[in-house]
């Protein structure tokens, strides 16, 4: 009898400790590294929000115009202020992550996360993009932002807000 009473409270322990656990990871609203996306992409709850109304190869294709027309006019570089080093980085493109490009209905605007790395190699950054359509339907780059230096957040998205990591 003692031993089942052990092993009862050890199960609810362990039970109402793993609950609790639980709720201070998801505190019921959804925090992701990237806006505008549905649950079910690559990593499941990462990115909260809408489908584009563009489709991703336009998006795709407006970001690498971009990065091509900005790193065309500095020497192949792309030239970023890093606002948290307080330092001017010259970065080459990696890769355009083709799987998380999305539509933030709110803003209107579409989102591409992109992978730089330094010229020396010694860095890696993950970029993040937003930009908005104008009148004739182009999209334009309104924000540029570090999201992670050598996989280290700095910030997630809540609620397709940018909340920074403490």
């Amino acid at each position: 009898m003692k031993r089942l009473i052990c092993v009862l409270s050890i199960c609810v322990f362990v039970v109402g400790f793993s609950g609790l656990a639980f709720a201070m990871e998801h505190p019921g609203e959804r925090v992701s590294e990237h806006p505008g996306e549905g649950p079910g992409h690559e990593h499941p709850g990462e990115h909260p929000g809408q489908m584009a109304t563009l489709s991703a190869n336009e998006i795709i294709m407006g970001v690498e115009k971009h990065i091509s027309d900005v790193t065309a006019t500095n020497n192949g570089v792309f030239p970023l202020r890093d606002t948290e080093e307080s330092k001017d980085l010259r970065l080459k493109l990696v890769k355009i992550h083709k799987d998380k490009v999305s539509y933030i209905k709110k803003d209107d605007a579409y989102f591409a996360c992109t992978d730089f790395g330094t010229e020396d190699g010694k860095d890696t950054y993950d970029v993040d993009f937003r930009m908005k359509k104008d009148v004739s339907g182009k999209l334009n780059v309104y924000m540029t932002k570090v999201h992670k230096k050598n996989g280290t957040p700095r910030f997630v998205y809540k609620d397709d807000e940018i909340v920074e990591v403490k």
